[in-house]
């Protein structure tokens, strides 16, 4: 099976704010995310006809569990706008109306419930993962089940697909040795602050002459004093980063495929969703004739 796991948590935010703020329900409350999600999703059907599309969402976007190890993590970020928490809750009610598959991962980000969907795969699987999130590179396997992350540079339109060859060519580092390479060199989005002076291009140099970040530890005293200074003062950061960096492949996943309900379709296409879901009709069944446009709010997405 050709499976695409959606990373729909970040691509709502993305299409939330990429999209008109005008785009509303007929009580004012904005609905772009949602409809950008569905019209992505429609568009990857059209363009890549995976076997099945699995919307992926965050169930906690910053886990106990890593901030307990770095209280830092995600700290600067603003709580989510209720604008958006709606959002992701009307999405899944589309989702369960259309019969389409969604999960979440309790307690857990959608990097993580991602994370053991492909450890759980078929070795016979092909799995695609859509994101806007680097993080994801190290999921990346060119071996039973192969995995592929589609970065989105543009939208869905524009897919940038992650072997492990493209990996090594971007980076210049394995997908195994992705979260060690992450780690030197940080993530300020995240409010992970890397070793200091430590950027991508040391990071890169440093995984690729000794292999790995516990072998770039043990051999503090051949690098240069200044940066074998640096990863010294950093082991607290670097041991923390143990229970931060990697994405969980061991979590329980609750994956929701409701039986479609047309009737509850229709009651939410009134709800400036019309056209989206006439389009995420028409590109599951592009032969059929009777696409049901009774439920069009009249947009047409151009």
């Amino acid at each position: 099976m050709r499976r695409m796991l959606l990373d729909t948590a970040s691509l709502t935010y993305r299409a939330h704010h990429a999209l008109p703020a005008s785009i509303t329900d007929p009580d004012g409350q904005p609905v772009g995310g949602v409809r950008g999600v569905l019209d992505m999703h429609a568009r990857l059907l059209t363009d890549h006809a995976p076997d099945e599309v699995v919307h992926v969402f965050d169930a906690d976007w910053r886990p106990a569990g890593r901030v307990a190890a770095w209280p830092g993590y995600k700290a600067q970020r603003p709580a989510e706008p209720p604008e958006i928490t709606a959002q992701f809750a009307l999405l899944a009610r589309v989702l369960d109306a259309l019969g389409l598959p969604r999960a979440q991962a309790p307690g857990w980000e959608a990097d993580d419930a991602i994370g053991a969907l492909v450890a759980s795969a078929a070795r016979e699987d092909h799995v695609q993962i859509v994101t806007g999130d680097r993080d994801l590179l190290q999921l990346v396997s060119d071996e039973a089940p192969r995995v592929e992350v589609c970065y989105t540079r543009r939208g869905v339109s524009d897919l940038q697909v992650f072997d492990a060859a493209e990996v090594r060519r971007v980076h210049g580092v394995e997908p195994e040795q992705y979260v060690d390479y992450a780690t030197l060199r940080g993530d300020a989005s995240d409010g992970l602050p890397g070793v200091a002076g430590v950027g991508e291009k040391t990071a890169r140099a440093l995984i690729a002459e000794h292999g790995s970040l516990a072998a770039v530890r043990a051999a503090t005293s051949a690098l240069r004093p200044a940066l074998a200074r640096a990863i010294t003062q950093a082991e607290d950061y670097l041991d923390a980063m143990a229970a931060v960096v990697p994405v969980r492949r061991d979590v329980a996943v609750d994956l929701v495929r409701a039986e479609p309900d047309p009737d509850r379709a229709a009651e939410l296409a009134e709800r400036g969703l019309g056209g989206a879901l006439e389009r995420l009709r028409a590109a599951h069944d592009p032969d059929s004739a009777d696409v049901d446009r009774t439920a069009s709010d009249g947009s047409t997405g151009r």
